[in-house]
């Protein structure tokens, strides 16, 4: 992993003169309706200039320098040294850094699902404060702003929402021969899936393995698979707590959701489980695949014609959902959902935190979520939705989808100790994938280890917990 500084001067001539074109000596920009933008500047120049250094992987990172050159520009408040780590290396650095209380660090950028977890080891500043001062707000869809809080306080400011769209070839499904064939076999129309059997139909019956088409660009691997394994069991009613702490895997909720998992296999390519998104965005882009559920930048990939052939031939829709509760229930996933945290133990905290609100402003973060080339910050904001630059980055049809998953949107283990949580369960679904363990032992197993981990951490600090995890879930069933 890397290390790279950035000069406060290189920011600044690097400048696109965002929101602060005004800011001049002998000026007073503030004395009619300031905007939240200016409020964010007026308080920052309260805690004086500094450079904070931060943990943040390069590809999110370079498309907010810009943004970042504006507020050095204003405030004096510039980056320093950032160490260059992957968003899914993150988490373990990170409790690295908070056991031992380093002040190393001024922020973090990281999956936003750890903080309840650095949140409970003391390492994390909370921004309610930084927020009142700076009239700063998360203009958001529903409750999203509720992935940021935890036992009644704000920690997180988000740059990159990461939700999980519907994909579903276009090319394919309206090709007038596989309508007739798909309607003579079934009895049915052949169009957009509703649920998770009508996916797996639909896949099944359009993939030819002959032509390296396969029904399923879903990914299976250890890291990254569990997430969609969480969609379809929150789609069937599940949650995975009772409120005593005690794991509700092993239901018939969790059993239907093994299922559809494990029945991915016969759709998806053979190396599927070991692959990850540098492997699958591309084969999704060059038509490999019939189907998926993806998180929502794929959209900026499928579009470039550098980078896709399969430009204007993919719908963009609500996730698959279930009517295993007796009624239809969609639940799409944010994970990992990148936000930017502040080391409680800095010395430099409070400049930190308003760099981080300057970044999580709607209007600011236009840029940095519609970057045709540095594409991993995702639009998470009302903002982003109704901006010319975002939606040609995704197209129309992208946006409202991402708009619409928002709306039914759900975190993985919203609880201290969500790696260990994560990992156990992303352990044996991925071994019951690759058959090294049989289907009816996966969630006997992971509730065994899950209560292990419960003993390690503490029933009654994670029943506490469960407050904030309960108020980041969705209260719709279909979006509107």
């Amino acid at each position: 992993m890397g290390k790279f500084d950035i000069s406060r001067r290189a920011f600044v001539e690097g400048g696109l003169g965002l929101t602060v074109a005004n800011f001049v000596p002998g000026t007073t920009p503030f004395a009619q309706a300031a905007t939240m933008e200016e409020n964010t500047i007026a308080a920052a120049k309260k805690v004086g200039a500094a450079n904070v250094n931060g943990m943040i992987w390069s590809p999110y990172f370079v498309p907010m320098q810009p943004v970042i050159a504006e507020f050095t520009k204003a405030t004096g408040i510039g980056i320093g040294g950032v160490q260059d780590i992957s968003i899914f290396d993150a988490p373990q650095r990170a409790m690295a850094e908070a056991l031992s209380r380093s002040p190393q660090f001024d922020f973090i950028h990281i999956d936003s699902n750890m903080i309840p977890s650095l949140a409970s080891s003391g390492y994390l500043e909370p921004l309610d404060e930084y927020i009142k001062n700076s009239g700063f707000h998360f203009d958001v869809v529903a409750g999203y702003d509720n992935f940021m809080k935890y036992d009644g306080h704000t920690y997180g400011v988000p740059t990159d929402g990461n939700v999980h769209i519907q994909y579903t070839r276009k090319d394919l499904i309206d090709n007038p021969d596989n309508k007739k064939r798909f309607a003579d076999k079934f009895g049915t129309e052949l169009k957009l899936p509703e649920t998770w059997e009508e996916n797996l139909r639909l896949q099944e019956f359009l993939m030819d393995p002959s032509k390296d088409l396969y029904g399923s660009g879903n990914l299976r691997n250890r890291a990254n698979g569990v997430t969609w394994w969480y969609m379809t069991f929150y789609s069937a009613g599940g949650f995975p707590f009772d409120d005593d702490m005690k794991p509700t895997l092993n239901t018939p909720a969790g059993q239907y959701a093994v299922d559809i998992y494990l029945q991915d296999k016969k759709v998806n390519h053979p190396e599927a489980a070991n692959w990850g998104t540098p492997q699958m965005i591309p084969r999704i882009a060059q038509g490999h695949v019939v189907s998926c559920q993806y998180w929502d930048g794929t959209c900026k990939t499928i579009k470039n014609p550098k980078q896709s052939k399969t430009v204007g031939e993919f719908y963009y829709s609500v996730v698959p959902g279930s009517k295993f509760t007796g009624k239809m229930v969609h639940r799409s996933i944010s994970s990992p959902l990148a936000a930017i945290l502040i080391n409680k133990y800095s010395p430099r905290k409070a400049q930190a935190a308003y760099l981080a609100l300057w970044l999580g402003s709607g209007k600011n973060s236009i840029p940095i979520v519609s970057d045709p080339v540095n594409a991993f910050n995702d639009a998470w904001s009302n903002a982003h939705f109704a901006a010319p630059p975002v939606i040609d980055a995704y197209t129309q049809e992208g946006i409202n989808a991402i708009k619409k998953n928002f709306e039914v949107v759900c975190p993985p283990i919203y609880l201290t100790g969500f790696l260990e949580f994560q990992d156990a369960l992303g352990k044996n679904l991925s071994e019951a994938y690759v058959g090294q363990l049989s289907a009816k032992d996966v969630l006997k197993n992971t509730e065994n280890e899950w209560n292990k981990i419960i003993g390690r951490i503490g029933r009654s600090k994670l029943k506490k917990d469960l407050a904030s995890y309960k108020a980041a879930m969705p209260k719709l069933a279909v979006p509107t």
